[in-house]
């Protein structure tokens, strides 16, 4: 079978597949909404499309998830006044400003 064939037979079988999916997506949603469930799809499929049209979109999705697991600095001894306050503990992590 040479490869045009092959190309063309998947386009076509995805003209005919992808409105049925788009169908059962909404009834789907329809379903979901109906028993009082939030409709939660997965958004896998956007995070690539993210990295190929909009790259600094796909930079900052990456930051982001860093710095969720990225855990805070612990105080050393030479912080200096400040990082003791009353009975609680100020950790400086750059991402707030302090007055």
């Amino acid at each position: 079978m040479p490869f045009g064939q092959v190309m063309t037979t998947g386009f076509i079988a995805l003209l005919f597949l992808l409105p049925l999916y788009f169908l059962w997506f909404a009834f789907d949603s329809y379903r979901r909404r109906r028993r009082g469930e939030t409709p939660a799809h997965s958004t896998g499929g956007v995070a690539a499309f993210d990295s190929i049209w909009q790259p600094t979109a796909e930079d900052a999705r990456v930051v982001w998830e860093a710095e969720q697991i990225t855990p805070a600095p612990a105080p050393t001894p030479g912080d200096g006044p400040g990082v003791i306050d009353g009975n609680r503990i100020v950790i400086e992590t750059g991402l707030r400003h302090t007055s």
